[in-house]
């Protein structure tokens, strides 16, 4: 496992304040299009699929699986430089859209690691905050 969890700076811009509202709450929220009917990420002033700006937040279900991912043995950026190695991935949440993250609870290893991975989301308590991140889940 990584030497310590990861710790980056958080700095939310203001069309995601939502998410890291709800995060403090440990709840993860997504934008949903009320023209479309339909969750979309990243946040954003406007619906990328209609261009509606009549938009909500709306709890999601915190489960997916890994649709891609990457071992980082090195990094660079300040808060992850004494965490390597770690795992970062793209989540494709049931509610259809992706989401790049960390993966936690899970050896930083291709043995334990694989696209298509069930996976939850959990909430790691940082410096500045609280940052939504996957683990694996248990399917049954």
């Amino acid at each position: 496992m990584s030497a310590q969890p990861p710790n980056p700076p958080l700095s939310p811009s203001p069309d995601a304040l939502p998410v890291w509202e709800a995060a403090q709450r440990h709840e993860l929220v997504l934008p949903w299009c009320n023209a479309c009917e339909a969750f979309f990420f990243y946040p954003r002033t406007a619906c990328p699929t209609c261009g509606s700006r009549e938009l909500a937040w709306k709890p999601a279900s915190g489960r997916g699986t890994v649709y891609t991912f990457c071992i980082q043995h090195h990094s660079r950026v300040p808060g992850y430089a004494d965490a390597t190695p770690f795992v970062t991935a793209i989540v494709e949440l049931e509610e259809g859209p992706r989401l790049m993250t960390i993966l936690v609870d899970v050896e930083p290893d291709p043995e334990h690691v694989r696209c298509g991975l069930p996976v939850e989301v959990t909430f790691l308590d940082v410096e500045d905050g609280v940052l939504p991140v996957f683990r694996p889940r248990e399917v049954t």
